[in-house]
């Protein structure tokens, strides 16, 4: 039986050195060549009589090569699991050791050596209630569930081409002609595009457009067609423009189609779609069609339908309207908070990582990104970010083993296991289940490797949410939703800006190194 060496390093990697004598493998190869040999044809023998020195010629090498790898990663892959190291990644071939001479003639013992990465021992600093962070509680206004409503609604709503400006909630497409002055730029910009009248920040010219009509013409500063949170979608979306393009920013606007959105009237179905079926029965279940008068609607996904032209009652249109107000108030409450108990889990990582020191063996890493990412170019950028959402997640899971409520890589597996037979409705005592779960488990890693990690990743994360406030202090703030958004929004910005900075620094460092 193959036997394991291990050797710790100073940057956090383990060489691991497998040992296999020959009688490890020297039976199983020879039967392998055995059954090649049954198989071959070769002229001047029977089937089934080639010679073995044909079959160690012909197959040899191979065979004793896959025997090798087979034998030596079983015992790396068991090794690990008996030994409880917590590893990053997988082993790795030592990148110094030179290919073995295989020899088929006479077999002899052989020695491997692997690398791995090893998790970093973490004496978490900082969870003593010393971190005070701010945690929001999101004040969910009328004003904010109707434009949520109102949002809905007009995606439900029917589109048509009119002639003249409408309302607000008209859509134009219109040509974007780059100007010079007064006159269209020689070789200018010239781009068609979408533009929602809603969005125009300039009070004046939008209502200047809403008496505007099909083929006439404005000119605007291009940054006034977006919204003001929207403004990144300028040279991607209305431009079509890269980065290093230049262009002046007022443009003609010549109206080529214009798009009107009325939005539907209210009723019960329109609030079961927007909901949920067993949300909407409990606002509108009497005006919902019954079962002996329903029929399938697939787009809605819920199962009754009624006569799009049938007219709504009062009643019905009243019911619906304060059912929808109360769900979609819930609902985006529910979110909310989700986002708010998110932002502060990352906040808590993020202010965690930088003050404890989280050693990874760099060179091993680097390494195992580049074999396991073979059609991506692993800039030290790249590195940098991998590395530091490598480090989180280690500080996460450190965090939730602290507070007692840590899932691990088993418990994913369990959970999976758990669900598979109750869905499959098979005997857990029979060995045949377990055989085809593990099946089941190993077709759906191929299919999705990063699962189970994301997996786990999620669900320490909740459990880290529910009992945060044990471990750092919570200063509660009560905002807006547009007060939330803007802070969010705020925090992306500069942490944008940071990321930029820091790889203008690596940039710089990088061309001095060259330089010098």
């Amino acid at each position: 039986m193959p036997t394991i060496t291990r050797r710790d390093t100073e940057d956090s990697r383990a060489v691991l050195t497998v040992h296999i004598a020959k009688e490890d493998y020297e039976r199983s190869v020879n039967k392998k060549l055995n059954d090649f040999r049954k198989k071959a044809q070769l002229k001047g023998f029977r089937a089934g009589q080639v010679p073995m020195s044909y079959a160690k010629k012909v197959y040899g090498k191979q065979v004793l090569a896959d025997e090798l790898n087979d034998l030596a990663y079983k015992e790396l892959i068991n090794y690990i699991a008996e030994s409880g190291m917590e590893t990053i990644g997988q082993p790795l071939p030592s990148e110094d050791q030179s290919a073995p001479e295989l020899n088929v003639k006479n077999y002899t013992d052989y020695e491997f050596e692997y690398e791995i990465g090893l998790i970093p021992t973490i004496n978490l600093k900082g969870i003593d209630k010393s971190i005070t962070l701010d945690s929001f509680d999101v004040e969910i206004t009328d004003e904010a569930i109707q434009e949520e409503i109102d949002k809905y609604l007009k995606k439900r709503g029917e589109r048509k081409e009119i002639d003249e400006v409408k309302s607000e909630n008209d859509l134009l497409m219109v040509d974007l002609i780059e100007l010079e002055g007064d006159e269209p730029k020689i070789d200018g910009i010239n781009k068609l595009s979408m533009i929602a009248i809603e969005d125009i920040q300039d009070e004046k010219l939008k209502k200047k457009i809403l008496k505007l009509k099909k083929g006439d013409t404005f000119d605007a500063n291009i940054h006034e067609l977006v919204a003001e949170d929207q403004q990144d979608t300028v040279r991607k979306y209305l431009l079509n423009v890269d980065e290093e393009t230049e262009f002046n920013e007022t443009f003609r606007a010549e109206i080529s189609t214009i798009t009107h959105i009325q939005a539907p009237e209210m009723n019960a179905l329109l609030l079961a779609d927007a909901v949920g079926l067993e949300k909407a029965e409990k606002h509108v279940a009497e005006f919902l069609p019954k079962e002996d008068e329903a029929t399938e609607n697939e787009e809605l996904e819920i199962p009754e339908a009624v006569d799009a032209e049938k007219a709504v009652s009062k009643e019905e249109k009243e019911a619906a309207e304060k059912g929808m107000k109360e769900e979609i108030g819930l609902l985006m409450q529910e979110q909310y908070e989700d986002t708010a108990s998110k932002r502060l889990v990352d906040k808590t990582m993020d202010k965690l990582l930088e003050i404890n020191e989280l050693p990874l063996p760099d060179s091993y890493f680097k390494r195992w990104l580049k074999i396991n990412n073979k059609d991506k170019v692993i800039t030290e950028k790249l590195y940098t970010n991998t590395a530091k959402t490598l480090r989180l997640s280690l500080i996460l899971n450190a965090v939730a083993k602290h507070l007692g409520v840590y899932v691990s890589v088993d418990d994913i597996e369990t959970e999976l296991r758990e669900n598979f037979y109750e869905r499959s409705g098979l005997d857990p005592e029979d060995p045949a289940t377990e055989e085809k779960f593990q099946q089941f488990y190993e077709q759906m890693l191929q299919y999705s490797e990063s699962y189970v990690i994301q997996r786990q990743s999620q669900l320490n994360s909740d459990n880290v949410k529910e009992k945060l406030e044990e471990i750092i202090k919570v200063k509660k703030k009560k905002v807006s939703t547009k007060e939330f958004n803007d802070t969010l929004q705020a925090e992306h910005e500069e942490a944008k800006k940071k990321e930029e900075a820091e790889s203008l620094k690596e940039e710089a460092l990088a061309q001095v190194a060259i330089e010098g």
